[in-house]
């Protein structure tokens, strides 16, 4: 009796920001470090091919990182946060192992990866 079940979903904000030690590089900081779990079908982004280069360069080095292993970018877009001010990406991410448990985004420290 094989129960169907639907892989873990995670979304994770990025706030874009200039680097503090060097205002001419922008950095990628995660707002929320492990990502908040989806139920049902999670929330409608683009496809993260539809980014501007700069941004899909920086979040292709985030996401090719040893603690996302087992995990697959399903899209990414523009997050709109009317309490924050500043630029703000939405990134959903689905787990790939099928068997063994779900697998999970690990702690992760800052993220401070330059653009171009």
């Amino acid at each position: 009796m094989s129960k169907t079940q639907t892989p873990a979903r995670r979304l994770l904000i990025f706030q874009e920001a200039r680097n503090p030690q060097n205002t001419a590089e922008i950095v990628y900081l995660p707002v929320n470090k492990l990502g908040l779990p989806i139920c049902g079908d999670g929330p409608e982004l683009p496809s993260i091919l539809e980014l501007p280069l700069r941004i899909l360069k920086v979040f292709t080095e985030i996401f090719n990182q040893p603690k996302y292993k087992g995990w697959a970018v399903l899209g990414a877009g523009p997050y709109h946060d009317t309490s924050e001010e500043g630029k703000f990406y939405a990134v959903v991410l689905e787990s790939t192992q099928t068997s063994g448990g779900q697998g999970q985004v690990q702690a992760q420290p800052e993220v401070n990866m330059q653009t171009p």
